[in-house]
C-alpha cells in the first residue's frame, strides 16, 4: 500500500504542472513531453554503525558502537533483472538496521517498501537522502525501490540487498577433529609434515624404526587415511624433510634422496664429495632461480643451484643441527631474481634462554646471517621446544610446544599463543586477536609419547588450510575465513 497522502500531493503536483504548460501552449509552441524513464543508475551508502570488540580500561573483553563511513563499497546494479546489491560484503558488525542511502535516478521521485519487521508487509513511502532505512528485515530478495517518472509512470521495482559478512574475515577457524584416521604405525614421534600435490607427508619415527606415512586432502579440507610407504631408507633423518620444486626431499645416511609419486630414490641432485646433515631451506625467484640449502657432516653450509653445489662457509651460527628446522621462501617486491629464505629453529628446551634462533639469506648471498638478540629487546624470536613456523597469510608465524624464553612467560603454554613476525624473522610478537588455538589443543599435544621431540607436526596446503597432525595421526585442520570466501565477481 502506498501512503495516500504523501503520493497523492506527488501525483496532483505533477497534473498541474502539466496542466498549466498545456493551458498556456499557443499554436506555434512546441509541446512538451515528459519521459517515462525509471532507472536508477547509482546506489551507495553513508556512514553507519559498526560492532567492535575491544578491551576496556580492567583488561576485559569490551563491546561498543563506531560510526565507519561505506561510501567506498560499490554496488552492481543489474539494469535488466532490476536488482542492486554489494558483491564485496560489508564487516562484520556494520549495522543495516539504520541506513543512509545515496541514489541517484531518472527523477527524485522514488519510492521504497518500507517495512517495521521481519516478516512484515512493506508500505511504499517517499525516499529523501536523510531517511534512516531498515535492511535488517528485508526478505531474501532485498527491498523494493520503484521510480516515478516525470509522466506520473511508476517505474518496475529494484530489489536492493545489503550483503554482510556473517564471519569475521580475518579469524582463524579450527576444525578440532577433522580427520580421526591413526596412523598405520599408530603412533610417531621426530614428526615432520609436508605437503605437495593434493598429498601431506607425514616423515617420523616408530621406535628405531623410520616410517614415511601420507594422506590426501581435497580442496574442502577433508582427508582419508593415512597409508604406509614401503622401503623407507635405514637411517632416514625425519627433521630433514622438505619440498623442493614439488618433489619431497630428504636425507638418510648423509644421502640425498627424492620422493615423488609413492617412490622412493637417491636423488641425481646429490653432491659428490660431501655428506649432508641437515636439509635447511629452499627458494625460488619470480624470474625462475631455484635454490636448495643445506648443511653438510663437516659443519660447512652448501648450496644447490639447479646445477652445481658450492660452499658458503661455517655453520658455527646455527644451532645444534639435530632438530626440527623450519623455513619459508618470501618473495622480494624490488627484484624478480631475488628472493629470500628464512630459517626458524630452537636454542633448547632450557628455562630461562632469553630468545630463539632465527636466519636469513637473500638467493644472492653467500652466506646466512643468524639474527642477534642479545640487546635487551621486547620483540625478540620466542624460544620454543618443538617449535613450527609457517609464512600465511603473508606473515611469518612461530608455535608449538613449551615457551622457554623468559621475555615470553606470559604465554609459556603448549599451543596457547601464535608469534607473528612481519619483517622476515627480525622481530616478533604475540598475536593476540583472531590467530588462536583451541584449549584441546594443548591436551592433544600433551598426549604425545615424547614432548619436545615432534610429538606432532604442520603442514600449509595450497587452499590454505593448515593442518596439525598429532602423535597418533589423527589431524586438525584450520583456515582464516576469508581465504573460504567464494569471489564474487
Amino acid at each position: 500500500m502506498m501512503k495516500l497522502k504523501s503520493l497523492s500531493i506527488l501525483v496532483t503536483s505533477l497534473v498541474l504542472a502539466s496542466l498549466s504548460m498545456t493551458s498556456c501552449l499557443k499554436d506555434d509552441t512546441v509541446e512538451v513531453i515528459y519521459t517515462n524513464e525509471t532507472s536508477i543508475f547509482s546506489f551507495s551508502l553513508g556512514t553507519l554503525y559498526h560492532e567492535v570488540k575491544g578491551q576496556a580500561k580492567d583488561g576485559s573483553d569490551s563491546v561498543y558502537m563506531d560510526t565507519i563511513t561505506l561510501s567506498h563499497y560499490p554496488f552492481t546494479i543489474d539494469q535488466m533483472n532490476r536488482t542492486i546489491e554489494n558483491k564485496d560484503s560489508l564487516p562484520v558488525g556494520v549495522d543495516i538496521s539504520r541506513v543512509i542511502t545515496n541514489i541517484a535516478a531518472d527523477t527524485p521521485y522514488i519510492l521504497y517498501g518500507k517495512i517495521k519487521e521481519a516478516g512484515g508487509e512493506a508500505t511504499d513511502t517517499l525516499w529523501t537522502e536523510t531517511d534512516s532505512i531498515d535492511f535488517s528485515v528485508a526478505p531474501a530478495e532485498g527491498l523494493t525501490f520503484k521510480v516515478m517518472s516525470y509522466s506520473g509512470r511508476l517505474g518496475r521495482a529494484y530489489h536492493v540487498k545489503i550483503n554482510v559478512h556473517k564471519q569475521d574475515p580475518d579469524s582463524l577457524v579450527w576444525s578440532e577433529d577433522e580427520s580421526p584416521y591413526a596412523f598405520v604405525s599408530r603412533s610417531l614421534v621426530r614428526q615432520k609434515a609436508v605437503y605437495a600435490d593434493g598429498r601431506i607427508y607425514v616423515f617420523g619415527q616408530n621406535g628405531d624404526m623410520p616410517a614415511i606415512e601420507y594422506t590426501s586432502v581435497t580442496a574442502d579440507g577433508k582427508s582419508d587415511g593415512w597409508i604406509a610407504l614401503d622401503n623407507v631408507p635405514a637411517g632416514t633423518d625425519s627433521y630433514s624433510a622438505m619440498v623442493w620444486n614439488g618433489i619431497v626431499y630428504f636425507l638418510a645416511g648423509g644421502t640425498l634422496y627424492e620422493l615423488a609419486d609413492g617412490t622412493i630414490q637417491p636423488s641425481p641432485a646429490a653432491p659428490e664429495g660431501y655428506r649432508l646433515k641437515q636439509l635447511l631451506a629452499n627458494a625460488n625467484t619470480a624470474s625462475g632461480l631455484t635454490y636448495l640449502y643445506a648443511c653438510a657432516e663437516d659443519g660447512t653450509f652448501v648450496t644447490y643451484d639447479g646445477t652445481v653445489w658450492s660452499e658458503d662457509g661455517s655453520a658455527e651460527a646455527f644451532p645444534d643441527m639435530n632438530q626440527r628446522f623450519y623455513f619459508a621462501s618470501l618473495p622480494v617486491s624490488y627484484n624478480s631474481n631475488f628472493a629470500r629464505a628464512v630459517v626458524f629453529g630452537s636454542y633448547g628446551d632450557a628455562t630461562g634462554n632469553e630468545y630463539g634462533f632465527a636466519a636469513n639469506r637473500l638467493t644472492n648471498e653467500d652466506s646466512w646471517v643468524a639474527y642477534d638478540y642479545t640487546q635487551v629487546d621486547t620483540c625478540r624470536c620466542p624460544n620454543i621446544a618443538d617449535g613450527t613456523m609457517i609464512y600465511y597469510d603473508k606473515k611469518l608465524y612461530a608455535f608449538g610446544g613449551f615457551v622457554n624464553s623468559l621475555q615470553h612467560k606470559d604465554y609459556r603454554h603448549e599451543f596457547g599463543t601464535f608469534f607473528s613476525s612481519t619483517d622476515n624473522g627480525l622481530t616478533w610478537q604475540p598475536v593476540l586477536q583472531h590467530m588462536g588455538f583451541p584449549a584441546s589443543f594443548r591436551e592433544k599435544y600433551e598426549e604425545g609419547e615424547a614432548l619436545g621431540e615432534g610429538s606432532y607436526s604442520c603442514a600449509v596446503d595450497e587452499n590454505n588450510f593448515i593442518w596439525i597432525i598429532w602423535h597418533n595421526g589423527y589431524m586438525s585442520r584450520g583456515r582464516v575465513n576469508r581465504f573460504g570466501f567464494l569471489p564474487k565477481w
